[in-house]
Order: C-alpha cells, then structure tokens, then sequence
C-alpha cells in the first residue's frame, strides 16, 4: 500500500507478519527496537554454523530498522510520522498504554493496533502467551493429533500467524477510516478471537447440535471421507480428497473400487466417515501398486483433489513455485538462502531488501521525519464498495464474510446448485437412528450441521456450515448458462467495484469472470482470483482443498508426534490463511486502483498464501540443506514446553515455560519434587526435559485444566486449556468481549455464530444474518436496471432461483 507508514514496535511473531504483509504491498515499515534489539533476532538460532535468526530473516524483509525503542522523544517522532502503529505486549503491557497515550497527544489521527494473547479486556486480559497457547486458546490445539493421544500443534507457529494477518486486516480497514474521517482508532487484536474466528464449522458444530468436534489424526473429522493421507508403493504419502458426489465416483473409478458406487448410502460423505476403514481397506491395494506421484497424477487426470505430501526440502525444489517465482534469494550472513517473497503479488517490480541489521536507518530516520509530508493517501468509504463474490467451500466465502463484516455490500452471485456440495432440492433423509442434543448428527445429513440436526423443509438455507461462513451478503442466484443468465452476469460485473472467485482457471474462464474478462466489461475493476495453485505454471489445472495443500505445503510432514507422523492439523487450515490473505489482497488491490486509477488484478496462489506460514521453515531448510523431524508439542527456544493431562476426559493443559523466573514460578506452582529442579537452567531444562514432562504430568493429573491455568498465569507463566469448541463458546474471556453473536434467520430462527475477530469504531456495521438462496434475486436486479417483467421472465426460464431443481 504505497505511500502508507508503518511503525513496528512488537517483539512477536503476530506484529512481525502484519508488518511483513504490509510491506509486501510496498508501505514504508519500520522496525522501532530496543537498544540491545527485538525479541525476534535472539530466538529462531536453528542453523548451525549461522549465528543469526531464521525468523528475523523473514519476517524483517522490506523493512527498516530504528534502535531506540522506550526513549520517549524518538517515538513520538516516529508516532507523529507514522500512519499506523503496531505493538505488542511482549515487552510488557505498560509500554503499550504509554505508547496509546503518546498517540493521544502526539497524533490521533495513527491507527494502534495493538496485538495480544487474549485481548486487552476481559477476565483473561492480563493472561500472558506463547505460539503453544496460541494454539490452545484459539481451539486448534485440541483438534489436532490422535484420538488416543494428547493433542499437538501443528509443526510451526501458524496460529500465531493467523493472528498476524488478522491484524492486517483490521489495520487496513481502520487506515481507511483514518485517512476519511482524521480520526485513527485503537484496535484490540486477539489471537484467542483470531484463531477462533478461522475455523470452519467447529463452533457452529456446537451451537446448532451441542456435539464437540474431536482430533481424528490423518483424517478430516466426522464429516468427510475420503478428505486423508495415505501411503504408496514408494513408502511416501499422498493426501487424497473427495466430498463431492463427483469427486467420489470419480475417485472409485481410478482406484477400480467400482462396487462402492453401487451403494447409495455412500454418496452422503457422513456416511463415508463412518465407513472409512472399509474405503481404506478396499483403496490401498490400488495404491500399494503405485508410487506416490503415479497415484497422484492418475486422480488430477480424473479429477479428484490430490497431492504428494511434501516435506520442505521437496517443496524448495517444486517447478510450479520455480515457474511463478515464488522462492527468492536472501544473505544470511555467509550464506544464502531462500524465502517466500509475498503471498500475492501486487507490483511486479516490488522486491523485498534483506533484513536489517539494528538500527541501521536511524540515521535514514533522523532525515525522514524532518521532511513536509506531501503524501496523497487514497480516500476510500468502504461501506460504498460493492463486491461480487464468486466462491465455494471456505476461502472464497471467508473474504467475502471478512468483506461484509467491514461494512461492503457482498453480493453472493451463486448457481441453484452451489450449497452443500451440490444439494439438489429433495429433503435429505436422516436416517431412523435416533438423535439427541449433544450427540453427533445422523452421519447421512451430518456434513451441512442442521440446526438440531433437522434439515427441515428447505435444507439448502439451514445448513450451518453454509450460514457461519455467509452472514452479512446478498444472495443472487443466477444460472449465467440460461436465457438472459449472461446479460444479468454482465450488468453485475459492470456495477461492482471488485470480482472475487476461488474458480479453478479453467472454471473462471468458462463462466466469464477471469481477469481479462471482467476489465473487458469493467476498466477500472477489482479483481482477485484465488485459485489451489496459480493461474500460470505447470500446475495452475490442479484441483485441491484445503488438506491438499497442507499436504503440498509441507505442513504434514511437519506435523506430528515424534514417534509418527506426518498427521493432519485438525482444522484445513491452508482455506483459513487463503480467506486471510485474500481479504488482505482486496483492500490492498482497492488502495492501489484509487492510486493509479486503472485495473488491478491479483493472481493469489493459496499453496502461496499458505507457504507465506512457512517462511523461516523454508529458511531453515535452504540453508541447512534437510527437512527437520517434527518435535511434538516443544519449543526450540524454551523448555519445558508441552501438553500436559489434566482431570476430566480428555482435558489437557498447555505450558511454555519461557524464562527462568517462569520456571521457578512453574515449580512452586505445581510443588514440583526435588530441591535442586527450581535451578535449572534452560540448557539443563533441554537436557531433562522426558523427566520434567513426566514431573509435570503427575502434577497436572489431580486438577482441572482451568484451575491449573489460572493459577500459573497468577505466577506469569503462559499456561492455558487446549479449548474444546464448548470451551469457546461458553468462555467467559469470550463472552465478556461480545465474540459470540446471535443472528435472526427466517428459516432457522435465532442461533449463535462465531462474531467478528476484531471491532472497528468506524467500520462497525451490524452483523447481518446470512441470506436465503436468492433472497435478493429482485432487489439485486432492479439495482441493475431490470424491470419486473425482465426479473419475472428470468425467473421462470430458471435463470434465477430460490431453491435448487428437483433431481
């Protein structure tokens, strides 16, 4: 975002991406560190021989550095030239309320954004975190692993990631507001809402029929199947997904499991779960007579979602990152070694410097500041922005729910078929299993999560996995193949300012809405595309979800528990990050079209978007030349770090112990046994760390997660519950922050849904329950200019719909 400056006064991983986002885009950002530097050069040391952090090797790129942080005078000179201010309460949380006091007086105008574990208010604001609890407080943790076994994180600091791009997000928003209104805004990010706020029906799962999603290991929990990792002849494992009726045919076919299609019952993907062993079973010996690229490359042919599961020594070598030039070279001291460069690409000619060396712009600084700012900042009122959405599954409707909730007018343009995997308009059939509150839905309707597991009279608008991911949007369901469906297409592209799909390249070309197209009808236009891989390279044809790029990524082989792996994160986490960066993309794409006044097209690569996660991995990797073991839920800066059994089924507590004080405290706190444990140092820590888990293990058996929580957070150690979805939703952090809402539907009544990740004062729109398929047909098209007889024609040649056909 040109001409926008950015100070970056965190010390943690969360500040440090939202800086990097920013500078991507091509805004000033400057690193303001205390004098002995930021938290982030000291940890992330994983390279031998390389005396510097893999960390502040990628997440400083593009960036400045300006030592001097807590000097009074040099940050209200930076505050007073900067446009927004990051902070985090790493360093403390009365630096940061001295730091909101500083832009009261210095500036108001400065957005704050200011980025902690659990928020700024609450019961639980004073709570202290780590990228462990992270994972925890936000729900991911206790998804993720076997079900026999503690829960794990995934295999690198995603979460905290999330918390990251979020704040980018609504740092965009309130920037915005700033530069229309003068006024700038504190905004409270936490990771807790962050992480809960990106899953894709967990919550929802709970509010609409009480059961609480588990961990299913290499599986996609309750619902899908096959959505799983599987091995080859080669001893190598692919990740292999098909929940669609023709994604499941076609998947029997390739694998000459022909005799499954016979059974009905199996075209519902619940049931698919239930019978997942039988499907593996009749699947492997397919499998075991192939490598894994053979496997893969016969399901693309067939179109059914696949890929190779990739540690990241094989994801530097991929061609189709090669062809796109996703990989750059960087110093690291002697050495070189290769990063992500950015997880969209908005000016070609960007490139991102090497990280700096502290306080080496202080002098570029002193300079600076002291010239008149003759910067045009783009003025931009949000709520007059019209977006048409074209998307499926989650990363596409996730921008669009980010988007509405920012106040845009979302228009969902969807064909009658669109939801729940292609629902047509009979009533599912449930089943003669009875059903209560609080058990898992009947498995041949369990994949949409009706509320109180009852389809009712039109299913396609009670789904719950449909309405969580589509509150706040208009609905027009447009048939574009019909009579007049391309002239309604038209007029809806030539009245929005941004385009927005998760098509396949082959699939936007084919309905009209790929880039080209849409600046044909538009000049001036929007437009993301958010394909699995790209729009060009030797993969830009690949279909994926979610867990198939997990498993490109690299992210399952990173994942695990020391003695087994790769595993699956719990939730399909590459749809969470795509959703992320490309709300990001959108308003960043919108800032420079009012720059230049053309069209702006973003080409976002999700497997990017994803892998932008994963940059000091990569890092790692490039420079060490192998692909490291997953360690389980530790750390590799602090010990002891773990997951620990609590009292109660399947309770467990997460514990970083991140300083020697923490440890002491741990010890007291939990009256760990022996008189010489209190003084370990960390490197002793390290060494016994089999012993201090099991220690602490025995401590943690006799209390409840929640009491063990509390009271180590009393003594300043980051220790938090691995949160169920009932966790979230009855947490009282939570509901005292309002995270939580209730929406009025017409046909499901009032229920509750995850809320907003973050309150904008200027961009704070009501939430709007999710629409009715082609609630909006009429209003929609006399916008357009259509008369009644246009619309009602329409209607009844089938171009518009308010239900799916009759199969």
């Amino acid at each position: 975002m040109k001409h926008l400056r950015i100070a970056e006064f965190g010390d943690g991983l969360a500040s440090a991406y939202c800086g990097r986002l920013f500078a991507g885009t091509g805004a000033e950002v400057v690193v303001v560190e205390p004098d002995g530097g930021y938290r982030l050069r000291s940890e992330g040391r994983w390279v031998d021989d390389v005396d510097q952090s893999v960390l502040h090797g990628y997440l400083a790129m593009g960036k400045r550095s300006v030592a001097g942080r807590g000097r009074a005078e040099l940050e209200k000179r930076i505050i007073a030239w900067a446009d927004v201010v990051i902070s985090d309460d790493l360093a403390g949380r009365e630096a940061v309320e001295l730091r909101s006091a500083a832009i009261a007086e210095t500036d108001p105008s400065v957005v704050h954004v200011i980025i902690t574990g659990f928020g700024t208010t609450g019961p639980c604001a004073d709570w202290c975190t780590s990228r462990l609890i992270d994972w925890a407080a936000g729900g991911y943790l206790y998804l993720t692993g076997d079900p026999d076994r503690e829960p794990i994180q995934g295999g690198g600091p995603w979460a905290s990631y999330i918390t990251g791009g979020t704040a980018a997000v609504a740092a965009q928003a309130a920037v915005f507001d700033a530069v229309r209104t003068g006024e700038g805004q504190i905004i409270d990010i936490s990771a807790m809402e962050s992480v809960a706020s990106a899953h894709q029906w967990t919550l929802t799962m709970y509010t609409h029929t009480g059961a609480v999603k588990g961990r299913w290991g290499a599986r996609f929990g309750e619902s899908y199947h096959p959505m799983s990792l599987y091995r080859c002849s080669d001893n190598r494992w692919i990740c292999i997904g098909a929940p669609s009726r023709d994604q499941w045919e076609n998947f029997c076919i390739t694998l000459d499991i022909v005799d499954l299609l016979a059974d009905d019952d199996l075209y519902a993907p619940g049931v698919r779960f239930e019978r997942a062993d039988e499907i593996d079973r009749m699947a492997q010996p397919w499998l075991d007579q192939r490598t894994a690229e053979e496997a893969v490359a016969a399901l693309q042919a067939n179109r059914v979602p696949a890929s190779e599961v990739l540690d990241y020594a094989a994801v530097l070598e991929m061609e189709q990152l090669a062809e796109r030039d996703f990989l750059r070279s960087i110093p690291v001291g002697p050495n070189e070694g290769l990063v992500p460069h950015v997880p969209f690409v908005l000016d070609p000619t960007l490139e991102l410097t090497p990280a700096p060396k502290l306080g080496a712009d202080d002098a570029w600084f002193d300079q600076r500041s002291s010239e008149v700012d003759k910067r045009r900042l783009p003025k931009i009122n949000l709520s007059e922005i019209r977006v048409a959405e074209f998307s499926v599954a989650w990363a596409g409707p996730l921008v669009g729910r980010f988007l509405g909730d920012l106040g845009l007018d979302v228009v969902k343009v969807e064909h009658p078929y669109s939801r729940g995997l292609g629902m047509s308009g009979a009533v599912p059939d449930p089943g003669d299993r009875p059903w209560q509150w609080g058990d898992l839905a009947p498995a041949p309707i369990r994949s949409e999560i009706f509320p109180d597991a009852d389809p009712g009279e039109h299913p396609w608008n009670r789904m719950g996995i449909w309405n969580k991911m589509n509150r706040g949007k208009r609905s027009l369901c447009l048939d574009a193949k019909a009579p007049h469906g391309d002239e309604i297409l038209r007029r809806i592209i030539e009245s929005s300012d941004v385009v927005v799909h998760n098509y396949s390249p082959r699939g936007a070309t084919s309905l009209g809405i790929d880039g080209p197209q849409v600046e044909a009808i538009r000049s001036d236009i929007v437009s993301v595309a958010m394909t699995g891989y790209g729009e060009t390279g030797p993969m830009r044809s690949h279909t994926s979800y979610g867990p198939i790029l997990e498993a490109a990524g690299g992210f399952n082989m990173s994942t695990g528990y020391p003695d087994h792996f790769p595993l699956r994160v719990g939730v399909a986490l590459p749809d969470a990050i795509g959703g992320v960066h490309g709300t990001f993309a959108v308003l960043a794409a919108l800032w420079e079209q009012r720059i230049n006044g053309t069209s702006v097209h973003i080409d976002l690569s999700q497997l990017e978007t994803a892998l932008s996660f994963a940059g000091e991995a990569l890092l790692e990797t490039s420079l060490d030349k192998r692909a490291r073991e997953p360690i389980g839920n530790r750390s590799r800066d602090h010990a002891p770090q773990g997951v620990y059994p609590c009292s109660g089924e399947d309770s467990w507590l997460a514990v970083t112990v991140s300083s020697d004080r923490a440890w002491t405290a741990t010890c007291r706190v939990l009256d760990l046994p022996g008189d010489d444990l209190a003084s370990l140092d960390v490197t002793q820590r390290r060494r016994r760390h089999d012993e201090l888990d099991s220690l602490i293990s025995a401590a943690t058996r006799s209390s409840s997660a929640d009491e063990a929580a509390a009271a180590l957070q009393a003594s300043g150690v980051a220790a938090c519950p691995a949160y169920t979805a009932r966790d979230l939703v009855e947490s009282p952090q939570l509901q005292s922050r309002g995270f939580m809402v209730e929406l009025e539907h017409a046909d499901i009544g009032r229920r509750s849904f995850p809320g907003r990740a973050f309150r904008l004062r200027g961009s704070q729109t009501p939430l709007a329950p999710p629409p009715l398929l082609g609630e909006h047909n009429s209003e929609v098209l006399v916008q357009l200019g259509f008369d009644q007889m246009a619309i009602d024609r329409a209607t009844a040649a089938g171009t518009l719909a308010s239900a799916p056909p009759l199969d």
